[in-house]
């Protein structure tokens, strides 16, 4: 796991090829074909060393999500240690991660029991709902903020509608999954990682980005198809949609890149068991090797 640019896949291929692996993307915008050099793909030469999978599986118009990533990755997974192989999990999304590793709530309850019953609670204040949840259900109260509406919203509906605790709920999937995860995040002091993001997206653009975005529009992807909410891709579009210079937009986006990736470090570092190697350090590669080592075995 970690930031953008931080040099997780290159590290990744080469843990791989040492131990045994396949590499397994945790990556929410790699899913989509055509969209290449803006999302950091491997090459292909790469993809012929290690074996990566859930690259390339979506067209621009499709959808993903948390859940179906997670389904997708479970059984790749399951299919990659039946061979006798390591699967290295790799990428950058860290909500994909965290259902990974924690699961993903499904409440068993329809659509228009929900609506109904969030339109009955959505004049109540915030505070009111929470001493509401205390009531009901004081475990997860007791984990939340009193200004989460949000999660104090959903715990109420799922106590409401299925009878069951969030904390019941949580405990009887549990058992769905058995992750014995050695958790790696790679990071770099925010200067460098500045300067790297910078680099890397002057790179991205001297490589054909610009042209990949108008041979996407080309083909029919249209700004509001979801694949287009990647990173940078809307930017580029929206610019060569209105006339102006594409290549215009690089410090947009470097900015933009900026900004996720200090909120995917922020968002990491809530990881609990996590091994942070700073890449900048000259020991970097030997000590994520140990790390690999030792869980595995060797």
């Amino acid at each position: 796991m970690g930031a953008t640019a931080t040099g997780k896949s290159d590290l990744a291929i080469r843990l791989a090829e040492e131990f045994g692996g396949e590499i397994i993307s945790m990556d929410s915008r790699q899913v989509y074909r055509g969209f290449d050099i803006g999302t950091g793909k491997v090459s292909l030469a790469d993809r012929r060393r290690v074996t990566h999978h859930l690259v390339d599986i979506l067209d621009p118009h499709e959808t993903s999500s948390a859940g179906s990533h997670l389904a997708r990755a479970d059984a790749v997974w399951g299919d990659v240690t039946g061979k006798g192989r390591t699967g290295f999990f790799v990428g950058g999304t860290g909500l994909y991660f965290r259902v990974l590793f924690r699961g993903i709530i499904e409440a068993p309850v329809s659509e228009t029991e929900q609506k109904a019953l969030r339109k009955d609670l959505s004049a109540a204040p915030t505070d009111e709902l929470y001493e509401f949840l205390i009531g009901i259900d004081p475990e997860r109260a007791e984990t939340l903020s009193p200004r989460d509406r949000v999660r104090i919203l959903r715990a109420i509906e799922i106590r409401q509608l299925t009878g069951t605790s969030h904390s019941d709920l949580i405990a009887s999937q549990r058992g769905r999954r058995n992750w014995q995860g050695l958790k790696i995040v790679l990071t770099l002091p925010r200067p460098l990682l500045r300067e790297r993001i910078t680099q890397r997206t002057r790179e991205m653009y001297e490589r054909g980005w610009v042209d990949e975005v108008r041979s996407l529009l080309a083909r029919g992807v249209g700004r509001d198809a979801p694949a287009m909410g990647s990173l940078g891709y809307a930017v580029i579009a929206r610019a060569i949609l209105d006339g102006a210079d594409p290549f215009s937009t690089l410090q947009t986006v470097v900015t933009l890149t900026h900004q996720y990736a200090k909120r995917q470090e922020t968002f990491f570092r809530s990881e609990r068991d996590a091994h942070w190697i700073d890449v900048s350090t000259p020991s970097a590669a030997l000590e994520a090797r140990r790390l690999v080592a030792r869980h595995v075995g060797l």
